[in-house]
């Protein structure tokens, strides 16, 4: 009977490993043109997939590889995460956070965020800007909306889908002094 119960265990963590490898890769995110700056950057994200919302706060720096860390809001890890310019490497990630499309999710902020990460792509990435949307097509395929409005990025994947909105969090608050003021 142990047995029995072992198996199916298995059988169940294997089938749930086996979901976020179901999902297609995300065409677009790595380069060959990738190099290390420095880069640092914190938004508040909401994310909408599937019936679930995540809101998060996410911080990416990047030395020889973009970091990327969530929190909550009241400061607990979500998930940390890296890119070399090839891959995402999930490095934590919390139960609620294991379904998530990552690939996507790096991807698209990248697209939305980092200075010229579509540059940086081979020929089969394709910008099409209008007044305050950007399309982004990869081998001619619509995958992605990106609008701008004010200080919000609002984020529409096409493939997966869900959807995202960036606000940046201003680090003023990290350069106050009480003896600026006087």
């Amino acid at each position: 009977m142990k047995l029995k119960w072992a198996g199916m265990f298995i059988s169940a963590v294997l089938l749930c490993s086996g979901c976020q490898s179901m999902l297609p890769k995300a065409q677009g995110l790595s380069t060959t043109t990738w190099v290390a700056q420095n880069y640092q950057r914190q938004d508040q994200l909401e994310i909408q997939w599937k019936e679930q919302s995540f809101s998060f706060l996410l911080y990416q720096q990047q030395g020889q590889k973009l970091e990327m860390l969530a929190l909550t809001l009241t400061g607990q890890q979500l998930f940390k995460l890296s890119f070399d310019g090839q891959k995402v490497h999930v490095e934590q990630r919390i139960e609620q956070m294991k379904l998530l499309p990552f690939e996507f999710v790096v991807r698209d902020i990248l697209y939305a965020t980092y200075p010229n990460f579509a540059q940086l792509q081979q020929q089969n990435v394709r910008i099409e800007n209008s007044a305050q949307t950007r399309k982004v097509l990869i081998n001619q395929q619509h995958v992605l909306n990106i609008q701008q409005q004010d200080d919000v990025i609002e984020l529409n994947n096409l493939q997966v889908p869900y959807q995202m909105v960036i606000s940046p969090i201003n680090d003023g608050l990290a350069n106050t002094d009480a003896d600026s003021t006087e």
